[in-house]
């Protein structure tokens, strides 16, 4: 398991303390300073928010994984996160579209595969 920063135990428990009730129970569970991987498309990643229907907004980074562009992804399940570990030194990892075109460019093709206008 990875943690990807360091946290104060006594903070943390102050900030989960005061969250909803609904995003409570799961931060409780799921911690924001660790490093997941979803099960369903094996991609690493990190939790950037808790909402309050027990689903979280996680972080896809090129730190860990090899991604065509960084994205933050909404309503996932916890129970589809596992902890990992970080990537070994044979794995590549990084974000291969650096430009704001060509990240938009490779949005329009996904959209139109996927049969949006």
């Amino acid at each position: 398991m990875a943690k990807v920063f360091e946290m104060d135990e006594k903070e943390h428990a102050l900030w989960v303390k005061e969250l909803p009730e609904g995003a409570r129970k799961v931060a409780e569970v799921y911690r924001h300073d660790t490093l997941y991987r979803m099960k369903d498309t094996g991609q690493r990643v990190v939790i950037a928010a808790y909402a309050n229907n027990g689903t979280v907004t996680v972080a896809v980074l090129g730190k860990f994984n090899l991604v065509d562009f960084e994205t933050e992804v909404f309503g996932i399940d916890p129970s589809n996160l596992e902890e990992c570990d970080l990537p070994g030194p044979e794995e590549t990892v990084g974000v291969l579209l650096k430009s704001e075109e060509a990240i938009k460019k490779q949005i329009q093709i996904r959209r139109k595969r996927m049969g949006f206008k």
